[in-house]
């Protein structure tokens, strides 16, 4: 082999081998990019997945705090027992006993109002809709039946109350504790009630949080997709529970 011919083939060689390391250069970049890329890719799926758990959480812990503050409104009332009793005990009329009671549980109603007020559930629900705008729905729906339920609770308890100090047989007695005791059974039968129906009420949004709670974080990041169109498909939206009697 001549030497031209020698030199021509190291030439190519040299140059076929430039070529093959450029080539693994280039696909050695584009893997290291394709990882790096996937890796952040990742890291904000799961950054912005935890954001949503997190409000998804916290208004799940709010709805819950409503259900426990509503059970202040009996406790506040129970001075106002007292006072009620002790009153029919001395006077063995309805009067003024029942616009002692009326005064009473108007102010513990204000109070329950204040405090739900203070717990700023729609302020810590409007977070979450920005990430899942689809949940307005049974949020609203929820919430509307709570308050329904409280209402409810409150009318049938002031009625009860009422129908107890027109009793000519609590009107008889003389002793107050007798009279606080039949007022106090009343208030813990309608508060038992209440508490069982929020439970229900509330029921269907604890099931569905939980559920977007258990979505991957690519689904959560595709919020509007299809994923959350199946959890709050209209066939599955709650349903307004009625007060228990």
């Amino acid at each position: 082999m001549s030497e031209s011919s020698n030199r021509s083939f190291t030439l190519k060689r040299e140059i076929d081998l430039g070529q093959i390391l450029t080539v693994i250069s280039i696909v050695g970049s584009l893997v290291a990019f394709i990882v790096a890329w996937n890796k952040d890719q990742y890291l904000k799926d799961r950054e912005y997945a935890d954001r949503v758990r997190k409000s998804a959480s916290i208004v799940t812990a709010k709805v819950e705090r409503w259900g426990e503050l509503s059970q202040r409104y009996f406790e506040d009332i129970q001075p106002t027992l007292v006072d009620v009793s002790e009153k029919v005990a001395e006077t063995n009329s309805t009067q003024p006993a029942n616009r002692m009671l009326f005064k009473g549980l108007m102010d513990a109603k204000a109070k329950a109002s204040q405090r739900i007020v203070d717990e700023q559930l729609q302020i810590a629900y409007m977070e979450l809709y920005g990430y899942v705008p689809t949940f307005q729905g049974i949020f609203d729906t929820t919430i509307d039946s709570i308050r329904s339920a409280e209402r409810a609770a409150q009318e049938n308890l002031r009625s009860r109350l009422q129908d107890v100090l027109r009793d000519e047989k609590v009107l008889s007695m003389k002793e107050s504790p007798l009279i606080g005791k039949a007022l106090r059974d009343i208030v813990e039968d309608e508060r038992k009630k209440l508490s069982a129906t929020l439970v229900n009420v509330s029921a269907p949004l604890r099931a569905k949080i939980l559920q977007i709670i258990r979505l991957s974080d690519a689904e959560l990041r595709d919020a509007n997709e299809k994923k959350l169109s199946e959890i709050f498909a209209p066939a599955t939206a709650t349903k307004t529970v009625p007060f228990a009697k």
